[in-house]
């Protein structure tokens, strides 16, 4: 044999499907899409309060409003404090409110709420009002009959116009029988 002499061509063998560049390439642009589809829905899930506004052009005309109350509110350096015990379905539970201002002196709030809103079934929402102790900035109401599953709840403490919140999510749990 010569070098001169021509070889046969290769010829590729694309009979078995995995070894197809196509079929790679098809493949990847699946699994391309359903690991954004699932990021997006994953997103959704974590980032939803599930909260329903009336209005939403009203309060988006008036979101400067919002982010100036906001700037407001940490400039006063309030701080709350509310830890939750163990909440069981359709048992009463004691919640208490800790409220002190930047100087670490409890505040002697006009008005203490809790929205408790349910993402699934917005007929379920409801508001609690806080009743003052005997020590001063502690607050407490009492919450009953609340369905098992997630909740999502804002407390606010308003002192003349100045008012602060804190917002978190609650896991009712099933009562043991």
């Amino acid at each position: 044999m010569s070098a001169l002499e021509p070889t046969a061509p290769k010829v590729k063998n694309w009979s078995k499907p995995w070894r197809n560049p196509f079929v790679i390439f098809w493949i990847a642009i699946l699994i391309t899409v359903l690991a954004v589809n699932f990021f997006m829905v994953s997103m959704a899930i974590v980032t939803n309060p599930g909260l329903v506004n009336n209005n939403p052009y009203k309060h988006g005309v008036n979101y400067d409003q919002i982010l100036a109350a906001r700037k407001a509110q940490a400039l006063l350096g309030w701080q709350l404090s509310l830890p939750w015990p163990e909440v069981k379905e359709g048992q009463a539970t004691q919640i208490t409110l800790r409220a002190v201002d930047a100087q670490g002196q409890p505040i002697v709030a006009e008005r203490v709420e809790m929205y408790i809103y349910r993402p699934s079934d917005i007929k379920d929402d409801f508001v609690s009002t806080f009743t003052p102790t005997e020590q001063l900035g502690v607050y407490t109401t009492e919450l009953r009959a609340m369905k098992k599953g997630r909740w999502d709840w804002i407390a606010e403490v308003q002192r003349g116009n100045d008012k602060t919140s804190i917002a978190g999510e609650l896991f009712v749990i099933e009562r043991a029988q």
